[in-house]
């Protein structure tokens, strides 16, 4: 059972991440993979406006029941130089797994966007939970070292410390997803990595481009119509359980894949979809819902009664 909650919430974070700034175009394709490349390629032309805030909703699956709920609220201020970012998240479970370990997460990420770059300035999560509670913060100096404080420590986890050295000119995971989906342009932002430090962990995490899809109706999800998807790996590095590092290996380690959507206008990739897996299952998540600079881009989805593909467009 703590294997299983640990990999859970281990994606259950991940997917918090990945989920900040989700938003969908309005526009419904019918066809292949060609069309929904042509079709991102006309929404990529026409990109006018910036997001400066978001309203989100997110649902996470897994071993077949929704296991959380998640919810973002995101606000972009330009009334000074560089640009002032906040964040606030919320966690919880549902369902059978709210049974069996009530938990809820809340945090709050604050950043300056600067030159196309996202650079964290601090970082806080609060989690209680039926079988745990536990705070991270962190602090970003103008040197790029963070500083953390966690409770529990870390060493009550079994945890190696990770070394300064590994900790300058990191990101937190909140503000490296935020500052992809951010990232101006018209090509996905599926390359490269990311230096993330969590507080307790410091991680790689490599993105690389898989192509254009089309994401068919499904009531679990508000968005449906062109994405291109994208696949994920984590590195660990340091901070990790001594049991996890001394049976992990990139062999077994299961790569996550996001599907990202451009809103009509916004100059911004966005999640709408995610797929990821631990040693004891999988787990899907998908959009429930999103406004964007104010404005409803998906409708929330009301209570969902059965897993359905839907065959068509209503």
């Amino acid at each position: 059972m703590a294997r299983f909650r640990t990999g859970l919430m281990g994606i259950a974070r991940g997917l918090l991440a990945a989920a900040l700034l989700s938003g969908a175009a309005a526009a419904v394709a019918a066809a292949g993979p060609a069309r929904a490349e042509a079709s991102l390629a006309q929404d990529s032309a026409n990109l006018t406006e910036r997001v400066h805030s978001a309203e989100i909703s997110f649902g996470l699956y897994a071993l077949g029941s929704k296991a959380f709920d998640l919810a973002l609220g995101l606000e972009r201020r330009s009334d000074s130089s560089p640009d002032a970012v906040r964040i606030d998240t919320t966690m919880r479970t549902q369902g059978f797994l709210d049974l069996l370990m009530s938990f809820e997460l809340t945090g709050q990420v604050t950043a300056r966007w600067q030159d196309g770059r996202m650079l964290p300035v601090r970082y806080r999560t609060e989690s209680d939970g039926s079988w745990s509670k536990r705070s991270i913060r962190i602090a970003w100096g103008a040197d790029g070292l963070p500083v953390a404080e966690v409770q529990p420590p870390n060493d009550e986890d079994d945890r190696e410390p990770v070394p300064d050295s590994l900790k300058r000119d990191t990101i937190d995971p909140t503000s490296a997803m935020i500052a992809r989906a951010l990232r101006p342009g018209t090509e996905p932002p599926c390359r490269g990595h990311d230096q993330i430090f969590d507080g307790r962990r410091r991680y790689n995490l490599h993105f690389e481009p898989v192509g254009p899809d089309i994401l068919r109706p499904h009531n679990r999800s508000a968005y449906s119509g062109p994405a291109f998807k994208c696949r994920v790996k984590t590195e660990p590095l340091a901070g990790y359980s001594r049991a996890y590092l001394a049976e992990w290996s990139e062999r077994d380690e299961q790569p996550a894949h996001i599907w990202l959507a451009r809103p009509p206008g916004a100059d911004a990739w966005l999640p709408v979809q995610i797929e990821g897996g631990f040693r004891l299952g999988s787990v899907s998540g998908w959009i429930a819902g999103a406004r964007i600079n104010g404005r409803t881009w998906l409708e929330p989805l009301g209570m969902i009664r059965a897993d359905v593909l839907q065959s068509g467009v209503q």
